[in-house]
């Protein structure tokens, strides 16, 4: 008999506690575990828990949460969930990074011979004993456009991130010193590195009707081509970390930099001039995949 009533003595004890860890129980509050479709706990959590009663608790995990609080406050918490526990939206996100890069250099000189009552006067050092002077002007610009652009999908109120890179080989001298016949020889030899450049960018996006607001960090490594005339394996670095703001399916521009530079040499009847400028840009649009 004793066994059989066991159970039951258990179940009682365990409402007790129950009911004195939660007083307010007690006094007409309810508890509810509500199953959430969408979103998780960790992400309603923040919204829901200012419009709790102050004698109410709210907490969850997963996609569950668990709410003690009034009838009347806790029908209120569910019509907001509706709202907010609703299927996410999913977003593509482009992100485009734009490098337009213009340089030109001039060459001016005069060379040639010029005759006089005794001989003959070279400027330049590429006259030719003609008895004339040439002019040479030589003027080289070039302009490249880079655009690259990389998109990925995800849902409102989700992080994404998105990366790719290149490896290339680089050649660095290693100079090894060792004795011989009590001199030091040094031998040089070659080991190749590799070094890598990545693009890519991170984003968290939210809705708010046609406004979306971003958290974004892009990233673009590119190799230094051979006009910029740095070591082998150099490269340029473009980042961005910031939050914006814009309209769905628009272009929005959140970064750029732009310089530009001139150098000037000038020797006897010859000058050279050097003008460069570097503009980049970095865009963003997000549109709503239907």
């Amino acid at each position: 008999m004793v066994r059989k009533f066991m159970p039951i003595f258990r179940f009682a004890l365990l409402f007790a506690l129950l009911i004195a860890q939660f007083p307010a129980f007690a006094q007409g509050n309810s508890v509810e575990v509500i199953t959430l479709k969408y979103r998780t706990a960790e992400q309603i959590l923040p919204l829901l828990r200012p419009m709790v009663d102050k004698d109410g608790t709210i907490t969850g995990m997963q996609n569950q949460l668990i709410v003690r609080t009034s009838p009347r406050n806790l029908a209120d918490l569910k019509k907001i969930l509706a709202t907010v526990d609703a299927m996410p939206r999913r977003l593509l996100i482009t992100v485009r990074q734009d490098a337009a890069i213009d340089r030109e250099r001039s060459v001016a000189e005069v060379s040639g011979s010029i005759g006089t009552g005794t001989g003959s006067l070279v400027v330049g050092g590429s006259g030719r004993g003609d008895g004339g002077l040439r002019a040479r002007i030589d003027n080289t610009r070039s302009l490249s456009d880079d655009r690259a652009a990389q998109s990925v999908q995800v849902l409102e109120g989700s992080s994404a991130f998105i990366r790719i890179g290149q490896s290339v080989p680089v050649q660095q001298p290693q100079v090894t010193r060792s004795i011989v016949n009590g001199q030091n020889v040094d031998r040089v030899s070659n080991s190749v590195q590799y070094r890598e450049a990545q693009s890519g960018f991170y984003v968290l996006p939210r809705l708010s009707g046609d406004i979306v607001t971003l958290e974004i960090s892009p990233q673009r490594d590119t190799f230094a081509s051979p006009e910029q005339n740095l070591p082998a394996g150099s490269i340029n670095t473009q980042r961005a970390a910031t939050t914006v703001a814009g309209r769905l399916g628009e272009w929005i521009e959140f970064g750029g930099i732009s310089q530009s530079g001139a150098n000037q040499q000038s020797v006897i009847l010859g000058s050279t001039r050097e003008t460069s400028a570097d503009n980049r840009r970095i865009l963003v649009r997000v549109e709503e995949i239907r």
